[in-house]
This record gives structure tokens, sequence and C-alpha cells, in this order.
């Protein structure tokens, strides 16, 4: 497991049922690269059920304000970009 792939599970570690979801991430290949995460996908498969991952992905990145995008990639195949901002709560403000 690469540090970024640590550093998603170490985000969710109290939450048991989240890491389980995110178990398909732990086949994957992360790299951050000019303002993007890039992960590399096994399949067009994997790269639909991790499209279904991206908001559990993108806020412990975007709370450590890793990127600006995260890119899904098959290799040599397709890749879907997501944005990486995160919207703030009232809440958060004061």
């Amino acid at each position: 497991m690469d540090r970024l792939q640590q550093l998603i599970f170490s985000f969710y570690r109290e939450d048991p049922e989240l890491q389980e979801r995110l178990e398909p991430l732990r086949s994957c290949r992360m790299r951050r690269s000019w303002g993007s995460i890039r992960i590399e996908c096994i399949d067009d498969a994997h790269l639909e059920e991790l499209s279904g991952l991206v908001t559990d992905l993108r806020l412990p990145l975007a709370a450590l304000g890793m990127g600006r995008q995260i890119v899904l990639r098959v290799p040599g195949s397709r890749q879907r970009a997501y944005p990486m901002h995160v919207p703030f709560h009232t809440d958060q403000l004061a």
C-alpha cells in the first residue's frame, strides 16, 4: 500500500464499514502529478467501481490540500477527472 492509500485508510480508521467499501482502492496505484491525484485502475469495471467512491476519496485528500482533481484512469484506455473542492459548511467557519 502506498502513502496516499495509507492516508485515506488512516483518515477512515474509525469507520470499518467505510474501510471495507474502500477495499477496491488497495489494488490501484496512486500518485500525485501536477496538482492531480492519479489513480490507475485495473480495467473499466474497476474504474466504474472506484467512480462510485470518489466522494469518500475526495474528503481526506482535499482536507490536506493534496491537489485540484482526482483522475481515475485505465492504462491504454479511458480516464475520468473529478474536481477536488470541498464546500465549507457554516459550522466550520465559526
